[in-house]
């Protein structure tokens, strides 16, 4: 994996500034894929798209169920493209190839859990298998946020938990298992007691920017002092994600997802969003 000998220097240097104020970006996510797009290998590409696949897995969930393709989602393959893998999977990663060849099997067994939720389980164990260290980190961290705020509003709807999140680590056993407020997780997650003290706000919008704030925070821990690496290539597009989807909360289509979201919190809503990256 290399860009001139390794050096990422230019292509760093070439990006905006940003920081969690940003208000007006000077970059799209769209417009950083195809800067990089330039100046990444193909390999590289290759691991910047692991992070727009579950945009392809809600595509690829419509069009199974025969709804419209949503054109505002961001996807690594075209719809024309899903519709033919949905009809003979060939070129998707392995996790979503396996997902639509088992659901042409005769004698497949009917699951009891939401599309959305399997096929998650399935891309996050993708994520975590990865080679690159930082995809592997961010799977991890990433899937504790969204599994403990999901086992949360399982206590508060009194819905059981052992049905909702996902995964087989010793986190997720915990949430099963644990009856204490913080599933006796905190002292080797120090993250998990900031996520307690938010789930406490009656502020949706302010717990969920603060959430955003945590992995912010992860990824600058994550990359440290090294400026000029590809860790820090795949942390300036998560934050630039991240940034984008606020600016959004301007346009009618942000309120729009900041009523749905709302609705969510108000009614207990599908905690398969929660597995949304």
């Amino acid at each position: 994996m290399n860009i001139a000998g390794g050096n990422y220097y230019c292509l760093i240097a070439g990006l905006p500034e940003i920081s969690p104020d940003d208000k007006k970006l000077s970059l799209s996510v769209h417009e950083l894929r195809s800067y990089l797009n330039d100046y990444l290998s193909r390999e590289e590409v290759d691991i910047i798209n692991l992070f727009f696949y579950p945009n392809d897995n809600a595509q690829i969930l419509r069009l199974l169920q025969k709804q419209e393709a949503d054109p505002s989602l961001q996807t690594v393959f075209t719809v024309s493209q899903l519709e033919d893998e949905i009809e003979e999977p060939m070129f998707l990663p392995s996790y979503l190839k396996e997902y639509l060849l088992d659901l042409q099997k005769e004698d497949r067994e009917t699951s009891k859990r939401l599309p959305e939720v399997e096929l998650s389980e399935r891309y996050w164990n993708f994520m975590l298998s990865q080679k690159e260290k930082l995809v592997r980190k961010y799977a991890e961290f990433s899937l504790n946020v969204k599994n403990l705020i999901t086992a949360l509003n399982c206590r508060k709807y009194h819905i059981d938990i052992e049905k909702e999140v996902i995964g087989d680590s010793y986190f997720v056993n915990q949430l099963k298992t644990s009856r204490a407020k913080d599933f006796e997780l905190s002292d080797d997650y120090p993250y998990v007691d900031e996520v307690l003290a938010l789930f406490d706000k009656d502020n949706t919008a302010e717990r969920e920017y603060k959430i955003d704030m945590l992995y912010w925070d992860f990824l600058d821990e994550a990359t440290g002092r090294k400026y000029f690496t590809f860790d820090n290539v795949i942390a300036f597009m998560l934050k630039l994600m991240i940034l984008e989807r606020w600016s959004k909360m301007t346009t009618e289509q942000g309120r729009a997802i900041f009523r749905e979201l709302l609705e969510r919190f108000r009614t207990g809503y599908k905690f398969s969003n929660q597995f949304d990256i």
